[in-house]
């Protein structure tokens, strides 16, 4: 069974002789953060991971950690450090983490050095990291790209005992928007120093899954810990298994049965009702934007979506997308060739074997526009 929540894994001393290990098989992203190096190891991380992504044709994903400065007094965020926005354009990462100044002025500002450096597909992941971004989290989720919940700084402005309640409000927000959701903040903190998690941590990581989210980074445990090898694998294990678990997985999206929706998200939610009554191995989904594969992902279908994109750069902007997979197809299909070729390709992708039944959605082609037109399809076939 493929793992469908993400793990991040944030780059460090620790990892230096791991790079290849993490990319072929233990993380789906990695975090670049100066706080775990200076900027030329910042910069030979980055594109060591673009060396071996290619080499081993892994499509991980690369997020970097936006510097910003504090005031003199109590640390308080005042600004983002536009010279860290500029690093990540030039470097051409996949993602930035913001951090919350209070307001969105200084997000947006964000945004527009990206778009002015040309670099519009660059993924704005914002950080839920203090009271003002968590009173603040609908015009948040309305804004970003994804959402990342850091717990260790919220934590120091809100009471602790709100905090689980808040993670779950957040999360089944961010679900609700079609947004990414990052957890992140001492997942297996004791890894940093022991081979095997608390059994608190591990229940910790369970209940984020069952909650929701997309993805979990590790930060010390990976960059700085004694134990980065063995914090994947377990952070692996313990999501691998609860997938399999039904009884605890909320899998009901009964309180979107009644919401307007496009036809792309009105069919990819008739998926998911479509699996309740059909033995089916694995969605194939052919998408531009990558809007169709969120949208199915967001029902949390119990078998692995397939999504199948244009470039190697739309299949990392999916890297964080809990449940998907993705293939590349450069070449403009027509219907018969997409409903033709998704068995080939759920199968080269070991997610369906000969004789499973596969689902497929697609938009019917029209070859004067972009390669993938907007989903309006259905369809069910062996492999």
């Amino acid at each position: 069974m493929t793992r469908k929540a993400k793990v991040i894994a944030t780059l460090g001393n620790s990892t230096e002789g791991l790079l290849e290990e993490i990319v072929a098989k233990g993380a789906d992203a990695v975090l670049i953060d100066t706080y775990y190096g200076s900027t030329e190891e910042c910069v030979e991380r980055i594109n060591k991971i673009k060396e071996l992504r290619e080499k081993l044709n892994k499509n991980t994903a690369i997020i970097y950690d936006l510097d910003h400065i504090y005031a003199e007094s109590k640390y308080k965020l005042i600004k983002i450090e536009e010279a860290s926005v500029q690093f990540a354009c030039e470097n051409d990462v996949d993602f930035v983490a913001c951090p919350f100044v209070s307001n969105l002025d200084e997000i947006r500002k964000v945004k527009d050095i990206l778009h002015a450096n040309g670099k519009k597909d660059i993924g704005l992941i914002v950080k839920i990291d203090c009271k003002e971004a968590y009173e603040n989290i609908d015009e948040i989720i309305q804004f970003a790209d994804s959402i990342m919940i850091n717990r260790d700084e919220l934590g120091m402005e809100l009471p602790y005992q709100d905090l689980p309640s808040i993670q779950k409000e957040i999360i089944k927000k961010a679900n609700a928007s079609i947004k990414e959701v990052i957890l992140t903040t001492q997942m297996l903190h004791s890894m940093i120093y022991n081979p095997r998690p608390t059994r608190a941590e591990v229940s910790d990581v369970a209940n984020a899954v069952i909650d929701g989210v997309d993805a979990i980074m590790l930060i010390e445990e990976t960059a700085i810990g004694s134990y980065p090898k063995e914090a994947l694998e377990t952070v692996d294990r313990i999501i691998t298994y609860i997938e399999t678990q039904d009884k605890v997985l909320n899998n009901n999206p009964k309180e979107y049965r009644n919401l307007q929706m496009d036809i792309a998200h009105a069919i990819s939610l008739s998926t998911k009702y479509l699996l309740d009554s059909v033995d089916v191995n694995n969605i194939v989904t052919y998408t531009r934007s990558g809007s169709t594969a969120k949208f199915i992902a967001r029902y949390r279908p119990n078998v692995e979506i397939l999504a199948v994109v244009s470039s190697k750069q739309k299949a990392r902007k999916l890297a964080l997308t809990r449940g998907v997979t993705t293939f590349i197809e450069e070449n403009t299909l027509t219907m018969e060739e997409m409903l033709s070729l998704a068995p080939k390709f759920a199968k080269e992708s070991e997610l369906a074997k000969e004789g499973d039944l596969i689902l497929i959605t697609a938009g019917q082609p029209d070859l004067g526009k972009e390669n993938v037109p907007p989903t309006d399809f259905v369809n069910i076939r062996q492999v």
